[in-house]
């Protein structure tokens, strides 16, 4: 069905009532992913081999928790309480990386490379959502300084997960 007209995304207006809906949406999304996100975390711990890898996947885990609690003070400033939804795609994400880390065959390195792999997606994928928020949050009038913290938080764990697949994948000198 073709489009009923050529609207440019400056010709379209959303009220505001509708850019809170849909803030919240992704504030939910966002919330119930991380409530997943810390049984995953500790499923892969003790999938991981490496002392470094389970650390830095326990520090992530840490994070998250530091980020529900940031997330949950976000809903108090804007006088919400988080409504359940479905997070399908984080879920397959982690059922993903939990099947290719258990995969019969694999050594243990290659079961932490793919979980450092997967690890990043993830984080990734949270650096995106917080971003959103973050625009989202302007638009409405809300102060998007609140969110840079858990951002940051996801940030700095891409960046550590990069860091050990790096090190996995790169031959000595």
């Amino acid at each position: 069905m073709p489009p009923i007209s050529e609207q440019t995304p400056e010709d379209v207006k959303f009220e505001n009532v509708h850019l809170k809906r849909i803030f919240l949406e992704h504030l939910n999304s966002i919330y119930f992913g991380k409530k997943h996100l810390i049984d995953f975390f500790e499923e892969i711990k003790e999938l991981a081999s490496l002392a470094y890898l389970k650390e830095a996947v326990q520090e992530c885990y840490e994070a998250t928790q530091k980020q529900l609690a940031q997330l949950d003070s976000i809903y108090s400033a804007i006088n919400e309480t988080p409504s359940k939804t479905t997070v399908l795609g984080i879920k397959a994400m982690t059922l993903e990386a939990y099947l290719s880390a258990i995969k019969t065959g694999k050594t243990a390195m290659e079961r932490d490379v793919f979980i450092v792999f997967y690890v990043q997606i993830i984080e990734g994928i949270e650096i995106t959502y917080f971003d959103v928020l973050r625009n989202l949050a302007k638009a409405i009038g809300y102060s998007n300084t609140f969110i840079n913290k858990p951002f940051n938080l996801a940030v700095k764990n891409k960046l550590v997960f990069e860091a050990i697949y790096k090190a996995y994948i790169t031959e000595p000198a």
